[in-house]
C-alpha cells in the first residue's frame, strides 16, 4: 500500500493548518511554503478536503483555509479516505471474486482483518497529536 502524493500533500496541509491558533486563515501560498508542496495541487486538493467537512476555505483578499473541526477530531484516515478512498491492500476487497474465483479467495478474510487494523490506528492518529509530535521534531 502506498499513499498517492495528492494524499501526502494533504497530510502535509491539515498538519500545518493544525499547527496555526483554532480559526485562523492560512493562504495556499504559505502552506505550500511550509511544506514544500508545489502549489499548483493545492487547489483541488483542497477543495476535495473541503467537501469531505475537513476544511473551510474563504475566498477574497482576507481569505485562506481554516479547520472546519479541531485537530483532535480529525483522523489520518478521514484525510487519506478523503483523497485516496478506502484503504484497500488486494483487488478482491474492491470486487470478491476478482482473485480468481465467484466467492471470495481463501485470503479475503485476512485482508480484511490487516485493513481494520490499519484503519484502526489510523483512526487513533488525530491531528492534535500528530501536529504536537511535529512541533517536538522542529
Amino acid at each position: 500500500m502506498e499513499l498517492s502524493r495528492q494524499a501526502d500533500y494533504a497530510i502535509r496541509t491539515i498538519m500545518e493548518l493544525a499547527r496555526v491558533p483554532q480559526g485562523r486563515l492560512l493562504q495556499t501560498r504559505e502552506i505550500a511554503r511550509r511544506q514544500e508542496i508545489p502549489v499548483k495541487y493545492l487547489p483541488t486538493i483542497v477543495r476535495t478536503l473541503a467537501r469531505a467537512g475537513i476544511v473551510r476555505t474563504l475566498r477574497g483578499s482576507q481569505g485562506g483555509i481554516t479547520l472546519a473541526r479541531i485537530p483532535d477530531q480529525i483522523s489520518l484516515l478521514d484525510v487519506i479516505e478523503a483523497i485516496d478512498g478506502p484503504v484497500l491492500l488486494n483487488r478482491c476487497q474492491i470486487r470478491p471474486g476478482e482473485c480468481g474465483g465467484v466467492k471470495p479467495c481463501r485470503l479475503h478474510r485476512f485482508w480484511e482483518k490487516m485493513v481494520a487494523g490499519i484503519e484502526k490506528e489510523m483512526r487513533a492518529a488525530n491531528f492534535r497529536v500528530m501536529a504536537d509530535l511535529n512541533q517536538i521534531q522542529d
